[in-house]
């Protein structure tokens, strides 16, 4: 059943980012680099990982979230519109 939770919550996690990214004008940027969900997403499962958090939701959820940042045309940490 654990597979199940991790399937389902990646799922929803997708569909939910998605839903917000495309509904939604926020973006982190700061000299030049640009702050994409799915570092943020990267960067929290390694802090999950080394808190030895094995969840199959959270992993599922965070998953969810990565994928659906790098299944995007542009992903790059580089912020082509700097200012």
């Amino acid at each position: 059943m654990e597979f199940a939770q991790y399937s389902l919550s990646l799922i929803i996690a997708f569909a939910l980012v998605r839903f917000v990214t495309e509904n939604t004008q926020f973006h982190l940027r700061a000299k030049g680099l640009w702050v994409h969900h799915w570092i943020l997403a990267a960067l929290t499962m390694t802090v999950v990982y080394l808190m030895e958090i094995d969840n199959p939701i959270v992993w599922g959820a965070l998953t969810g979230v990565a994928l659906e940042g790098l299944r995007r045309k542009n992903w790059s940490i580089r912020d082509s519109k700097k200012k």
